[in-house]
Formats: structure tokens, C-alpha cells, sequence
């Protein structure tokens, strides 16, 4: 593999860009970057990409499902790709436009990246290939489905309405859940307080009296001496055991435990399943309207669906269509697919408008999961309140109680 390239320089407007790209040799580097009409200001080999390379840092933290960018950032990308492609601005132009105007500096380096290896030669999808950890397989082969049948631009228009839905779905989840979350964060944190600050305070002032504190109160403090004795042992064991946890998760047996006990957890698991069917539809729609075959469309979503299960029950889809089976029968028949998913794909292949079908399901079960998310946070709310407060009253009580009837006696 070529090594990387570290650059920076001026363009012909005086302004200043950076990036990296791959070359033999430093001669080659140096007229990479004469041919875009770029003046060299810096010009390195990165010997030790991690110094330089911030997403080499985050790779862990990729693994366990963060990413660099989210779906708005990728909407915005195909959305102006396929309006300046509709203008006649060629890909090239196009793609060294959008270098110099996206948000996030690791998408601009990646996107320059991109347009260096545009410029040697490479279609683009082969070029976003080579930035394959970076960019996603859904993207990078609907680009190639593009190139092939002369219609990039009306498919990465597609592409847009494929992230900006996903995106609408994503903030209706964030914001229907980020109330739950703070209280159970606020809940927390006050209870460790008083476990660690508090309950030592009327520990010492029941021993003073010679009183014995009530039993919840004597478990909590307890749990609060433990906490505070051995807090560097549990600051050195938390990352050991996220690690691992992280590394268990990310085997073959581990990921298909968790994958299945996400299918099957209470609320949850129906909120789940929903969103993977409402992904499954999505993305099988865009697929099979930009003129990707059945069998091709399966084997990409296999690559994104994130779940062993579903990624199995995909596959037996795959096998079906292959011995000539219709694809509704097969769903039917697979427990992890819902009913209502196999019936509206028996009607798309009876009509010969899957991908219209299978669109109007993805936004019937976008709005389900929107709905029911919605309405279980606006029930947790109260009940967390609820909680709360009594577990916070109880503990209040078993403190004063015994106060309150020395007080009595004197």
C-alpha cells in the first residue's frame, strides 16, 4: 500500500486547505498537488499516522458503535452532490467543492482523499471504497449503482431521502428519550451523593446517640464505604471490564446473544424490531428503485442491518429466492420478520411495486416506532418522578424516624 501523504497548501484564491492522500513517493506527492493548482505550503509522509490521524484514535470507540459523522452529515453530502451534479458541474468540481464546505474536518479529509484518487483515474466509487472504514456500504454501492446506469445523480438524490428519513427517526428517538435519560442521570447522582456524603454524616450522629440506624440505611452505607475505600480499584477495573465487555460483544457468539436479547427485551424489543423493519424497508426501497437486483439489494443489507439474527433470517430470504421461492412466503414463515412486513411484500410482488410498497411500509413503521417511543417516555416520565421521590422520601424517613423519637424521650 502507498504510504499517506500529509499536505497543506494554497489554491489559486489564496485559501488555505490540508489534507492527506496516498502516493509512491514525494515527487509524486508534490505534482498530485501541482496538477490541482495547488501551492505546497507543507508536504510530509505521515511515518506515524495516529499522531496525526484523529480518527485512528476513535477506531476503538467505532467499534462499539460510535461514529464520525451521523446521517444528517451524509444527507447533506448526497443532497448537494446531486444538485450540483444536476447543474453540470462535474464530479471532480464537485467533490472539491464539498471538501471545503462540510462541517466536520474528518469528512473534508476524506472527501479530499476522495477527489485525489478521482484524479488519478478512479470512479467514485472506487475512490469512497478505499475510504471504506469511513464511508458506508449502503452509500458507497448505490454510488456504484449510480456510475453504472448513468443516473448518479437522481440516485444520490435518493440517497438523501433515504438519510434524511433515517435522521427524522433518529432525533424523533433522541428526543423522546433524552427527558428518561436526564432524570435517571439526576436520580443517580443524588443518590450516590448521599450515599457518599450524606448517610456517613448521620452515621456518626447515631453512634453518637447510641442509636442503630434502620436496615436500608445501614445497606446504603455500607455500599457507600465500600464505594469510597475502594474507589481507585473500581476506576481501574470499570475500563477493564467495558473492554472486555466490548471485546465479547464484538465476537461471533457474543454479538448473536445480544442481538437476540435485544429482539426479545420487554418495550424494547418491540421498539427495536420496528426500527430494524422500518430500516430493512427503507433501504430495500431505495435499492430496488435505483435498479439494483433483489439478490444484490439482500446481500448489501445483510452488510448494514446490524443484527446477527436478522442478518441470518436475510440470508434463509437470500436461499428462498434462490430455490424460486416468493420472498412473502419465506418472511412469513421466519418468526423475526413481522407479519405485517410479509403481508405488504405479498402484495408489492403480487402488484409488481415493491419498492412503492415497501416505501409506504418504512414511513407506516417510521411513525409507529415515533408514536410508541413518544407515548412510553411521556408514561416513564411520571414514573420515574415517581420513583424518585420515594426512594429518596424512604431514605429520608429511616434517617429522621429514629432522630425523631430521641427527640420524644428528651
Amino acid at each position: 500500500m502507498a504510504p499517506q501523504y500529509r499536505f497543506s497548501a494554497k489554491d489559486w484564491q489564496g485559501k488555505k486547505i490540508s489534507g492527506s492522500f496516498p502516493a509512491v513517493n514525494k515527487s509524486e506527492a508534490l505534482d498530485q498537488l501541482r496538477s490541482r493548482s495547488l501551492t505546497p505550503i507543507d508536504l510530509a509522509e505521515q511515518r506515524y499516522p495516529c499522531l496525526h490521524q484523529s480518527e485512528f484514535l476513535l477506531k476503538p470507540f467505532q467499534k462499539i458503535g460510535l461514529r464520525q459523522y451521523n446521517s444528517r452529515d451524509l444527507m447533506i453530502f448526497c443532497r448537494q452532490l446531486s444538485t450540483m451534479l444536476k447543474a453540470g458541474i462535474a464530479i471532480l468540481r464537485a467533490l472539491y467543492i464539498l471538501s471545503g464546505q462540510m462541517d466536520k474536518r474528518i469528512f473534508r479529509e476524506k472527501l479530499r482523499s476522495a477527489s485525489f484518487s478521482l484524479e488519478q483515474g478512479s470512479g467514485l466509487a472506487d475512490a469512497l471504497r478505499r475510504e471504506k472504514d469511513f464511508f458506508p456500504p449502503l452509500l458507497i454501492n448505490m454510488v456504484e449503482a449510480g456510475e453504472e446506469s448513468g443516473n448518479l445523480e437522481a440516485v444520490m438524490e435518493r440517497m438523501a431521502d433515504h438519510y434524511e428519513n433515517q435522521h427524522d427517526l433518529e432525533e424523533k428517538i433522541r428526543s423522546a428519550t433524552a427527558y428518561p435519560i436526564f432524570i435517571t442521570a439526576v436520580a443517580c447522582i443524588v443518590v450516590l451523593v448521599m450515599i457518599v456524603f450524606v448517610l456517613p454524616q448521620f452515621a456518626a450522629i447515631f453512634n453518637t446517640m447510641g442509636l442503630e440506624m434502620p436496615l436500608l440505611s445501614r445497606m446504603l452505607l455500607n455500599l457507600g464505604e465500600i464505594t469510597a475505600g475502594n474507589w481507585y480499584i473500581i476506576l481501574a477495573l470499570l475500563p477493564i471490564i467495558v473492554v472486555n465487555l466490548a471485546w465479547y460483544v464484538k465476537t461471533e457468539k457474543g454479538r448473536l446473544k445480544v442481538d437476540r436479547l435485544r429482539l426479545r427485551l420487554p418495550l424494547y424489543g418491540k421498539i427495536y424490531s420496528q426500527t430494524i423493519a422500518a430500516r430493512f424497508s427503507r433501504t430495500l426501497s431505495t435499492l430496488l428503485a435505483s435498479g439494483v437486483t433483489l439478490h444484490s439489494a439482500l446481500a448489501l443489507i445483510d452488510k448494514i442491518i446490524d443484527n446477527r439474527v436478522l442478518s441470518r433470517s436475510i440470508n434463509d430470504l437470500s436461499g428462498g429466492l434462490s430455490r424460486g421461492e416468493s420472498m412473502a412466503i419465506t418472511m412469513g414463515a421466519d418468526k423475526n420478520f413481522p407479519p405485517l412486513l410479509a403481508e405488504m411484500v405479498r402484495v408489492g410482488e403480487e402488484t409488481g411495486a415493491l419498492d412503492e410498497t415497501l416505501n409506504s411500509t418504512a414511513a407506516f413503521y417510521e411513525k409507529e416506532v415515533a408514536y410508541v417511543v413518544e407515548r412510553l417516555s411521556t408514561i416513564l416520565e411520571p414514573v420515574l418522578l415517581l420513583a424518585v421521590g420515594l426512594f429518596i422520601g424512604l431514605l429520608v424517613f429511616s434517617i429522621l424516624s429514629p432522630m425523631y423519637q430521641v427527640f420524644q424521650m428528651i
